[in-house]
């Protein structure tokens, strides 16, 4: 009966211990998961809580920290325009909002720009980055093909961000970086030395937002259980009385 019952709590401290890890490591990610949604910011609705649920998953790799911003390749110059054309961004807001736990970071990220063309109409599109506390620069959203005209302000254009995984707790600054789609060229960095609406945004991501709410839950079960095999295991004591063993 001894070797049986120690058999079984060694079982069970090996199946805690199991589920235990397994959810240590299901909150540490290599990649990053988000989603987003896009579009002219004079189309915008206020159905984008509805948008995002419904909207594809991107997953990028492991967010950088490390290293300086300006060494990272994401961040290049932009080149002569062959057609002579000159691009600028002419304003961008952000706008952070959802917190769940209510610890001053925020899971939701509203990007819109303005950009201009010194005549006529071109066809852009834009990438964004996220760089934390200083760090690299990650790329984490395209937008689409889109239309802007000569300086007017009716073509703002909007990235709305829920950031899934990935993403520490911590001040975020965002780049804006506009191509040329007719010639795939780079025409504009916009960041934060050029405006500070896009500097130290107080970001987490979703998983980390809903920890605190709950008091880290997820891992709190396992442990309690392993605890608690633990103590009822050393509570066994094994004494021999008439030559039978009693437990």
């Amino acid at each position: 009966m001894r070797v049986s019952i120690l058999k079984k709590l060694t079982i069970g401290v090996g199946l805690a211990l199991m589920v235990l890890g397994q959810n240590v490591m299901g909150e540490t990610t290599t990649t990053r998961l988000t989603q987003s949604v896009e579009g002219l910011v004079s189309a915008s609705s206020d159905s984008v809580s509805q948008r995002l649920e419904k909207a594809p998953i991107t997953e990028a790799s492991e967010l950088l920290t490390g290293g300086s911003r300006l060494e990272r390749a994401t961040q290049q110059r932009p080149l002569a325009h062959p057609a002579g054309q000159v691009f600028s961004i002419f304003d961008a807001q952000t706008v952070i909002s959802l917190d769940d736990d209510d610890d001053g970071y925020y899971h939701r990220l509203r990007v819109s720009f303005d950009p201009d063309v010194d005549a006529g109409t071109a066809w852009v599109y834009a990438k964004l980055y996220l760089s934390l506390e200083g760090g690299p620069w990650n790329h984490y959203f395209t937008t689409d093909v889109f239309s802007i005209e000569d300086d007017l302000t009716g073509d703002a254009y909007e990235v709305v961000t829920r950031l899934l995984d990935g993403y520490p707790t911590g001040y975020y600054d965002v780049l804006i970086e506009l191509y040329d789609a007719d010639y795939d060229l780079l025409v504009v960095n916009y960041g934060p030395f050029e405006d500070r609406d896009l500097a130290v945004l107080p970001l987490e991501d979703i998983d980390r937002d809903s920890y605190h709410e709950h008091g880290g839950g997820g891992a709190l079960g396992p442990a309690l259980l392993l605890l608690a095999l633990l103590a009822v295991t050393k509570g066994y004591r094994v004494r021999r009385r008439g030559g039978k063993t009693a437990v």
